[in-house]
């Protein structure tokens, strides 16, 4: 149910992925391998990606520039790692080089016997063996079960094979490139301010000396999880902080601005600082309000409550409006109705929860919902036992939402019919 201004959806429970295919139209995203975003292309109507780096692919091929492998030989590559001759043979590099004189006169005998040869110091060291086949997202122990000989902690206590990387946009969309390296992006998760290196960036947004979230930079809310804003941390450092949670003061928001009623907010410099909400309701302003020195994220007036996404929904006495800061309550939620909030595959949820796809009247939308700790694979039988808060039913293993086209080795990614999203599915 969506509360505010009267307007009432029903948010039932989605059964993901029943063994019998749905029958209904798959949304088309392209028509051209321009219409989709670097290192993608245009497959079917939907944006696919096979690769992004080289070493994605196998060894004797290459990410071409539309993310698909290709044989180094037909991408116009020598094999051998040499300069190729220019079309139509070998090219003239000019007149043969001058006559240099007469050869260099004898300077003698050789010279004498310095010894006998070095000592043979043993046998030759040990092959430690061919490198592992895991590829980037596959499970893994050690790095010689990963072809990049990178195997990287991640959620549920176990462990995947990972891929170098220079910026956040290399790595899947629920990882962050720490390092050098993607890693598992823990933005929401408690830390301690005097240990910031327990986060994967290392970087501990809360109180001097007191406990707060991890956090991620930010351009603008849409590269943070859902429920968080893209605010100033000092410094000209923006970063991801989580304002959609109740408060009793400043000291109960790790961006040090509550609005009591309405909970937690933030500075902004614009309302792309600030979350998104679910259509048909008002969105967030970025303004000076409620006495504050500079421009904040206010919520819009249509929200009465300041419960935070996961929590049991509650319902304002007399007028029955949800009291979800998000303004939106999932009533088929398994455990009973849940304050949501509207999520995108490249920007997840918080802490504790998954972007997965709800029935929102006659759509179907992307909402945050209560997920698990099971890794990508583990055996679960729904989607509340995963971190990704998605289970494939007829495998009955985890997966994940794969529009940056990444699944693991022996997975494909397919388009589910009328839902308007892609999943990994062995």
């Amino acid at each position: 149910m969506i509360g505010g201004t009267g307007v009432t959806r029903a948010l039932p429970c989605l059964v993901l992925l029943l063994a019998v295919p749905l029958t209904s139209c798959a949304s088309v995203d392209c028509n051209f391998h321009s219409q989709c975003e670097r290192k993608h292309y245009c497959d079917d109507g939907l944006c696919r990606q096979d690769c992004q780096l080289d070493y994605d692919c196998a060894a004797d091929q290459i990410c071409n520039a539309i993310g698909r492998c290709e044989s180094a030989a037909d991408a116009g590559l020598p094999m051998d790692g040499g300069v190729r001759d220019a079309p139509g043979g070998p090219e003239d590099t000019g007149p043969p080089p001058r006559d240099a004189g007469p050869p260099p006169t004898d300077t003698g005998p050789p010279p004498t016997d310095t010894g006998p040869p070095p000592r043979d110091t043993g046998p030759p060291p040990t092959d430690s063996g061919p490198m592992g086949s895991g590829r980037y997202l596959d499970r893994c122990t050690t790095a010689a079960d990963c072809s990049s000989a990178l195997c990287v902690d991640d959620v549920g206590g176990t462990r995947m094979c990972t891929r170098r990387c220079t910026d956040h946009v290399d790595c899947a969309h629920e990882h962050v490139c720490a390092s050098g390296v993607c890693v598992s992006d823990d933005t929401g998760q408690p830390c301690s301010v005097s240990s910031p290196e327990t986060c994967s960036l290392g970087l501990c947004l809360g109180p001097s000396g007191g406990s707060g979230a991890c956090t991620r930079p930010c351009r603008n809310a849409a590269d943070c999880p859902a429920g968080h804003a893209c605010t100033d941390a000092g410094g000209g450092a923006f970063v991801c902080v989580d304002i959609e949670k109740p408060c009793a003061g400043p000291a109960n928001c790790l961006s040090g601005a509550c609005l009591s009623v309405q909970g937690c907010t933030a500075t902004c410099r614009t309302r792309a600082d600030c979350p998104e909400l679910f259509a048909g309701l008002a969105a967030y302003t970025c303004a000076v309000a409620y006495g504050s020195s500079g421009p904040i994220c206010v919520p819009p007036t249509d929200i009465v409550g300041n419960q935070a996404a996961g929590e049991l929904c509650r319902y304002e006495a007399g007028t029955g409006f949800v009291l979800c800061r998000s303004g939106a309550c999932d009533d088929g939620a398994p455990l009973g109705p849940t304050c949501t909030q509207t999520c995108t595959a490249e920007g997840g949820c918080g802490a504790g929860l998954g972007c997965s796809p709800v029935v929102d009247g006659a759509a179907i939308v992307l909402a945050c919902v209560r997920a698990g700790g099971r890794s990508l694979g583990a055996v679960c039988g729904s989607g509340r036992e995963c971190d990704s808060g998605l289970c494939d039913m007829p495998s009955g293993r985890c997966t994940r939402l794969c529009h940056d086209g990444l699944c693991p080795t022996g997975w494909r990614c397919e388009p589910i019919a009328g839902y308007g999203i892609s999943l990994c599915r062995p």
